[in-house]
């Protein structure tokens, strides 16, 4: 099991990447895009929709989330150690 900089075991993480360029590079990572509401491929109520979805499905254990998939866990932080400019 890997140790990183937070604890992602203690509950199933749904990662949401933004812009559509990462959710494509990090395909394998990410549960969702929502790139596509700036994309104008969706609209907010479209995709909002589909993460209720996504959190209920990972939440009932129908779909396996990429952290529990990759099996990525470690402590468990308030605070995120970036650099705040």
């Amino acid at each position: 099991m890997s140790k990183n900089a937070y604890e992602l075991a203690a509950a199933p993480v749904n990662k949401v990447a933004a812009r559509t360029k990462l959710a494509r590079r990090w395909h394998d990572w990410m549960e969702m895009d929502t790139g596509t509401i700036a994309d104008g491929e969706a609209t907010i109520d479209d995709v909002g929709s589909e993460l209720f979805h996504v959190m209920l499905d990972v939440a009932s254990v129908r779909k396996q989330a990429w952290t529990e998939k990759w099996i990525l866990q470690n402590a468990l932080v308030l605070f995120g150690p970036a650099l705040v400019a």
